[in-house]
């Protein structure tokens, strides 16, 4: 197509996209519509007469108007050669200026997806200067300078020094680098190989910027295909970072597949190789992702790495983006949660029990016996709770978390209900209310700041009537069958079983509509179909559980003593409902598992005995590597984010690392906070790794440049002569002469002969 637009326009299509077509003689051009105007009309006119001369009944109108139109367009064209038509364009100085060529070095560039070819060879074989093209021609017009690139710009002496190594791509910083590299030197264009997996650039529409105020035009080859054809990704995996021993806990996963849809995989968690769970996953199509849930029940104590992992398919281009790793921190730690009852009865007694044997809960009861005596358990010394429940934040908040059960909300003062709901939205502890007598309505909590941070909708029913003796049989909803909360046994199917098997309470609140966004993991069953038994709800920085039924202890009392569903109940709810709760420093690293050459983001929360953020304090991250060496990292406030501190690190090998935060204040020390991250191999350059068109599309079009496919890129180097810059100079080129003229004329000529003769006048 672009050689028959030549034939019949002289010169190529690109040539007018960027010049200006105008005309050499000084007339104006409105000279020639007039011209053409009355040339029209004369015609007209003339055909007019002679078609009348000739035959005494009028002619058709359309007749004479086709005519003339035809005759007056072959005048018009004639004086458009006449006029001398031009185009203005502008040209590089030969050799003046500076094109700049990048090529990507990272390891998506090793990916055969072009034949049997992979991308960096296709490129090479492209730049292979025994082909005398391509450089050879850039070479003539510009003072040509080769680069490679991936998380950075390195200058590049010959196309062996690529090695297709690099764990990332920063077109950013590699853009970013050419303009410092010639600083106010004459560089006119920079042209960028690469198949645009950019996947480290923060910022890339600033240098875009720089590029347009300077007028340097980026040229893009692109490498690659834009669709993968067949692949399966394991975007991300994640989990708790921290748990406590025998806890079951949930690894959730991100996929992503092409060409696969509906094909039965088997997704698989390892811990060190030994295979601890699998599920089967039905995969979709190539625009829907996947999530996916592993239920993870770690042994013995300390970090545990994770495996998840799909083995590689049939036809599967890439297999290094099959898997994710990820680190568990199993802790031995005992969160202390504060458990309040107001009058003795066998759920308080088999709740103890159930939680006695668990040595990384530390359960402090509060029983109000009578008035304002209260006999105390779990206590660490006299002075805990001596005046009964909490009267400030300094005394509540040192707990992770709270259960209320049956005691009236009259108890409490109006400073000590605002605490409590403090307690889960600033702290972010766990709150949990029981069932009871004097629980939800029938304890006249709706107008309290209790109800706020509740699950359900308190007020429906008045407080006589919200509380029912009848029998009634958990019933597990689609979200209790796979929740962490209402989880016996890791096994889903085994777990609803078990839970089929529980006998019935015969005591409940009766609540029946739950907030926005609140989880329902437990309703009644026949005519208590819609009363909700259990749920759960992030409230502030905290969660907060509503457990409406009273006599969970029947789970106990009727079953073979060998059952354990009712310890294990008891022992997961209260693990879910502390396991978000920070300490008042805490560290987050981002995630728990970094690849090569990442940095690692340290940010800590620095807070006091009543998590009143701090910005005076003294903060210092203890990095232990692997091999046991120790940096110290100070950490700096963020100014625009109170009790924030931050600071980085650059890991400088594979394994695992240690983070030990040390806060002070005025020399005194206020706390410590610690975690585990681990550097592994890094294939972030197989995620997502179809040509990015749409990206190299962009930057090329707003800087002036133009997408070329590896096919187009033999034409870049003449186009790309043809630009405005500082060094360029203009040139005419002349258009009277182009076969289009002669053809039009030939055409229009031949074809009004044609109707004049069939009119009789020729």
């Amino acid at each position: 197509m672009g050689s028959f637009f030549q034939l019949l326009f002289k010169y190529k299509a690109f040539l007018f996209h960027r010049g200006t077509i105008a005309f050499e003689s000084s007339l104006s051009p409105w000279l020639i519509l007039l011209l053409s105007l009355g040339c029209g009309a004369f015609t007209y006119l003339l055909y007019r007469q002679r078609l009348s001369s000739l035959n005494p009944h009028p002619s058709p109108p359309w007749k004479t108007l086709l005519l003339a139109f035809q005759r007056s367009f072959v005048f018009v064209v004639l004086l458009i050669i006449l006029f001398r038509p031009v185009l203005h364009v502008s040209t590089v100085l030969p050799r003046e200026n500076i094109a700049a060529i990048l090529i990507d070095d990272s390891r998506s560039m090793t990916i055969q997806d072009l034949g049997q070819q992979s991308r960096v060879a296709a490129v090479k074989h492209l730049l292979d200067p025994k082909q005398e093209t391509f450089l050879a021609d850039v070479e003539r017009r510009f003072q040509c300078h080769l680069f490679k690139f991936s998380r950075d710009l390195q200058k590049l002496d010959s196309l062996e020094g690529l090695r297709s190594e690099g764990t990332g791509t920063s077109l950013e910083a590699s853009l970013e680098g050419v303009l410092k590299q010639f600083g106010p030197a004459p560089l006119a264009t920079v042209v960028v190989f690469t198949d645009g997996a950019d996947n480290l650039s923060k910022n890339l529409k600033s240098v875009i910027s720089q590029y347009q105020s300077r007028k340097i035009t980026v040229n893009v080859c692109a490498v690659g295909q834009t669709e993968m054809g067949k692949d399966i990704e394991v975007v991300q995996a994640s989990a708790p970072r921290k748990v406590l021993p025998e806890s079951i806990t949930t690894a959730v996963v991100s996929l992503r597949s092409a060409g696969y849809a509906g094909k039965k995989v088997v997704l698989e968690l390892k811990e060190d190789g030994k295979l601890v769970s699998s599920t089967w996953v039905t995969l979709g199509t190539k625009d829907e992702s996947q999530i996916v849930e592993l239920n993870l029940a770690s042994k013995g104590k300390g970090l545990k790495s994770y495996t998840v992992s799909l083995a590689p398919q049939p036809g599967e281009i890439i297999t290094l983006n099959n898997s994710q790793n990820l680190l568990v921190d199993v802790e031995d730690t005992k969160p202390k949660i504060l458990y309040l009852e107001g009058t003795p009865r066998w759920e308080f007694k088999f709740i103890r029990q159930a939680l006695q044997p668990d040595k990384n809960l530390q359960l402090v009861t509060l029983l109000r016996t009578s008035g304002n005596k209260f006999y105390r358990q779990g206590i660490e010394s006299e002075d805990n709770l001596a005046s009964g429940f909490p009267a400030s934040k300094e005394e509540l908040f040192q707990y992770q978390g709270l259960i209320i059960g049956s005691i009236e909300a009259s108890f409490f003062t109006s400073e000590q209900l605002k605490i409590i709901s403090d307690f889960v939205s600033e702290r972010g502890g766990g709150f949990m209310m029981l069932g009871g007598r004097n629980s939800f309505d029938a304890g006249k909590y709706g107008s309290t700041p209790i109800a706020d941070l509740l699950p359900v909708i308190l007020g429906q029913r008045e407080a006589g009537s919200s509380f029912v003796t009848a029998p009634v049989k958990f019933r597990l909803t689609s979200y209790g069958k796979s929740h962490l909360v209402t989880r016996l046994v890791i096994d889903e199917g085994e777990n609803e079983k078990r839970w089929k098997s529980l006998p019935e309470i015969g005591e409940f609140n009766w609540i029946s509509s739950a907030k926005p966004g609140a989880t329902v993991l437990a309703q009644g069953d026949r005519g208590y179909s819609n009363a909700i038994l259990l749920a759960t709800h992030r409230y502030g920085r905290g969660r907060a559980m509503a457990f409406m039924a009273v006599s969970s202890w029947r789970w106990q009392m009727e079953m073979p003593h060998e059952d354990d569903s009712h310890e294990i109940f008891w022992r997961q709810a209260l693990r879910w409902l502390v396991g978000s709760a920070p300490d008042a420093i805490s560290l987050d690293l981002d995630r728990g598992v970094f690849q090569e050459e990442d940095t690692v983001p340290l940010n800590v929360e620095v807070n006091d005995p009543s998590f009143t953020k701090l910005n005076d304090a003294q903060v210092i991250a203890s990095v232990t590597s692997p091999d046991g060496k120790t940096t110290d990292v100070d950490l700096k406030w963020v100014v625009r984010k109170d009790g924030i501190y931050f600071g980085e690190f650059k890991p400088s090998a594979k394994g695992t690392y240690k983070v030990s935060v040390k806060a002070s204040r005025q020399g005194k020390e206020i706390g410590k906070a610690e975690q585990f991250f681990q550097v592994t191999e890094s294939n972030l350059e197989f995620y997502s790794a179809g040509q990015n068109k749409d990206l190299l599309s962009r930057l090329a079009s707003e800087t002036g440049g133009k997408y070329y496919t590896l096919a187009d890129a033999k034409n870049l180097p003449e186009e790309i002569t043809y630009m405005e810059t500082p060094n360029s100079i203009p040139q005419i080129l002349p258009l009277w002469d182009m076969p289009i003229f002669l053809l039009v004329l030939c055409v229009f000529l031949i074809s009004e002969w044609a109707l004049r003769k069939r009119q009789g006048l020729a």
